[in-house]
């Protein structure tokens, strides 16, 4: 799995609790054995996605920056942060350099647009949180420690969650992980709870949730010994859509093919060679801007366009609740210099998305183009709630403030 996947997976997982039924649910040790998860991972800070969720089932807690128990002693250091109203992160002796070991992340920090008030922000079980429940800032439930959780028994309860909203996605998702969660555990010798696998086996099964797409290829799996016999069973209900290395090595060059003969495309196959033609596209479109205009590269230019468009309306029509679809094909538009067209798009996918940073990310470009500043503006500040590291975004935001 990408770590965009493992990104997807957390925050899904973090909706699919929240909207579940179960009240019975430690949604707050959940949710930090699910960032727990992730952090085994290279992947970005993804909080801001979900963080009215995270606020309200008290994982995080949110305080002025001179709340922070060592204000006092780094007063100076603090109110400079705070100056930039950027996203940091606190370490645990703000200000010394990072190191995992001796110095790691103790909270973060970010400057809140709406508010305009600059905000110390600590996960249950932090450092930064033990500082504030040691000094009596936090008491009650908010003092007590978040329980980790095992990752079956996570994936166990997600799962059913998953199931009883029937999130065939998420639970298609958890099925692609697992496999590696068991290997891992193998590996460093920790316990497998194989009867929580069996259930969610069972639960991937019943509800259909098992796709083509993400699957490895059928001779790669591991053979003999108990990972042998795992991904022998585990894999078993997916052995009619799994291919060998060289049924997918040798598959039929599907873009040499044209749509009038009756040849399988998926919606990936589709939202694969739109991505490929973006690439290119602005390859050409940069060349041109360093190298001077060129009628036979515009031509080519116009004709990937052309195509791109064709492409991206076949995996809509294939995958029409796919927002990142509908966003390629506003990105399309919008090098056609297409903005209503693109515009639609763009809004169509934020529908089906709202907390997508990649939807208003290309929302707020649009606008830039369009000549349309205070939207522009309100998309990169959207940008920057749901993803406070985002460079991009700071940049373009400080650059269209400073020039009106």
């Amino acid at each position: 799995m990408s770590m965009h996947e493992i990104e997807s997976l957390v925050e899904l997982s973090v909706y699919c609790l929240h909207e579940s039924q179960d009240d019975s649910l430690d949604r707050r040790s959940l949710f930090y054995s699910l960032y727990d998860l992730q952090s085994q991972f290279d992947t970005g800070f993804t909080h801001f996605r979900v963080m009215d969720l995270l606020i309200q089932h008290h994982f995080v807690y949110t305080f002025p920056i001179t709340a922070h128990p060592a204000y006092t002693q780094h007063q100076a250091f603090f109110d400079t942060l705070a100056a930039t109203q950027k996203f940091s992160f606190i370490y645990t002796q703000p200000e010394a350099e990072w190191d995992e070991e001796t110095n790691p992340v103790a909270g973060y920090a970010n400057y809140d647009h709406q508010q305009q008030t600059y905000i110390l922000y600590c996960d249950a079980g932090s450092s930064l949180w033990e500082g504030m429940v040691a000094n009596g800032t936090l008491q009650g439930a908010d003092a007590v420690a978040p329980e980790k959780t095992d990752v079956f028994t996570l994936a166990l309860c997600i799962a059913k969650a998953a199931a009883q909203q029937q999130n065939k996605d998420l639970l298609n998702s958890w099925y692609l992980l697992l496999p590696f969660m068991v290997m891992a555990a193998e590996q460093e010798g920790e316990p497998i709870d194989y009867k929580a696998l069996e259930t969610i086996l069972d639960l991937v099964v019943a509800n259909d949730a098992i796709f083509e797409e993400g699957l490895p290829p059928a001779d790669e799996l591991p053979e003999g010994g108990e990972l042998g016999k795992f991904c022998a069973w585990w894999y078993a209900p997916a052995k009619d859509k799994m291919k060998s290395t060289a049924e997918l090595d040798g598959d039929i060059d599907l873009e040499a093919i044209p749509f009038t003969q009756q040849v399988d495309k998926s919606a990936a196959w589709y939202d694969n060679e739109v991505r490929t033609l973006l690439e290119s596209i602005n390859h050409s479109i940069t060349f041109m801007e360093d190298n001077g205009y060129n009628e036979d590269i515009q031509k080519s230019v116009e004709g990937r366009l052309r195509m791109g468009l064709e492409y991206a309306q076949k995996g809509i029509e294939l995958a029409p609740n796919e927002p990142g679809m509908l966003v390629n094909k506003g990105s399309l538009y919008l090098l056609q210099q297409s903005y209503p067209e693109a515009l639609a798009c763009y809004d169509k996918a934020l529908a089906m998305a709202p907390d997508n940073t990649f939807v208003h990310l290309n929302r707020a470009i649009l606008f830039y183009h369009m000549e349309d500043m205070p939207q522009a503006i309100a998309s990169f500040e959207k940008v920057l709630q749901l993803e406070p590291g985002n460079e991009f975004a700071q940049q373009w935001l400080t650059h269209l403030k400073n020039n009106g």
